[in-house]
């Protein structure tokens, strides 16, 4: 096996690991005519040249149980998409509670249409044939009947990032299902969200550099130091520097785990008691809309008035500040805010 194929396979599976997206799942990657995937009972944290095992065609039917179940569903999983690389077997507690509704997840984010396609549909079973078809026509995740899901993506970094939206998303639905439930992009939105996504982010991958990584380039050139980011996903920053006349500061949008939750309910959200004194009594949530276009700034002014941040429906947050660094602490107030009114 080539050294530098396994040292990836080996810290990309110990990054699911370390996530809880992987605990009794599996990694894979494109080999040749197969995929090198991870072994039963593999500690995924700390995989050893011996857990990774290269199938195809040829061996395929000498595996047992459940690693040949596995196997034959990411082997087909990958093969049947030309640009995929890589692919998983994911069951964090969220994807495993929402594939036990067996159900479609709608594109209630922005993101999930990005990296997952325009919906995420449940196989009938888990087989490959199944799973196969549920994975067809612009989509890259399906779930699993009570079983997870499975991702894939064009490099395992796409196939992790597409399963913490997946998680995020599910952790969204499950949130709002004792609240007022989720509203989603339409299909014709999602289905373009998603090409103008795979079309943006094909020179990373023709050029051997992912998303995540001009993101980061991105970030390191605009600031040398950033504030500090609410807990459960890494951040993501677009210049949202648009105020109403009069008003001075900077704005920032971002997608933090529980306010994209409220973000996906499409709905002002009442504020916790405790988190009144800065936040006001309701955080308000402008309409959808592309957060670096022209709409997307009217509607955001439209509704912000002096709150000192909002959602936009199916996207994420926009808070405001003197600078950044408020700015982002205004996101951590909101972050904790959501989490607080979602677990009352």
């Amino acid at each position: 096996m080539d050294e530098s194929k396994f040292s990836l396979i080996k810290k990309s599976a110990a990054l699911f690991k370390e996530k809880k997206y992987i605990e009794s799942g599996y990694v894979a990657v494109r080999e040749n005519d197969g995929i090198l995937i991870t072994a039963s009972g593999a500690d995924l944290g700390n995989l050893a040249e011996q857990d990774v095992v290269f199938v195809n065609d040829k061996n395929i039917d000498t595996l047992d149980g459940n690693f040949r179940a596995a196997a034959v569903i990411l082997f087909c999983a990958i093969r049947q998409d030309k640009t995929a690389t890589a692919g998983a077997i994911v069951d964090s507690d969220n994807i495993l509670k929402f594939s036990s509704k067996r159900k479609t997840m709608l594109p209630i984010l922005d993101e999930l249409a990005h990296l997952c396609g325009i919906s995420v549909k449940c196989a009938a079973r888990n087989v490959a044939a199944e799973i196969v078809t549920s994975l067809s026509g612009q989509r890259n995740a399906c779930f699993m009947p009570d079983a997870g899901a499975v991702v894939k993506g064009r490099s395992l970094e796409e196939a992790f990032e597409a399963t913490a939206v997946l998680d995020k998303a599910a952790n969204a639905e499950l949130l709002a299902e004792s609240k007022s439930g989720t509203e989603h992009l339409s299909m014709a939105s999602a289905f373009i969200e998603h090409a103008m996504f795979r079309l943006k982010t094909n020179k990373n991958f023709k050029t051997g550099k992912t998303a995540a990584q001009e993101q980061t380039s991105s970030d390191a050139e605009q600031t040398e130091e950033q504030p500090s980011q609410p807990q459960g996903e890494q951040m993501k920053y677009d210049d949202f520097a648009v105020f109403e006349e009069g008003r001075e500061g900077v704005a920032i949008f971002v997608r933090p785990y529980y306010a994209s939750a409220a973000a996906a309910m499409g709905k002002p959200l009442p504020v916790p008691d405790e988190y009144k004194d800065k936040l006001g009594n309701e955080i308000p949530c402008a309409p959808t809309a592309c957060p670096s276009s022209k709409k997307a700034v009217k509607n955001v002014q439209a509704v912000l008035g002096d709150a000192p941040a909002c959602f936009i429906s199916q996207r994420g947050l926009v808070a405001t500040g003197k600078d950044a660094e408020e700015a982002m602490a205004v996101c951590n107030e909101v972050e904790e805010a959501c989490r607080a009114y979602f677990e009352k």
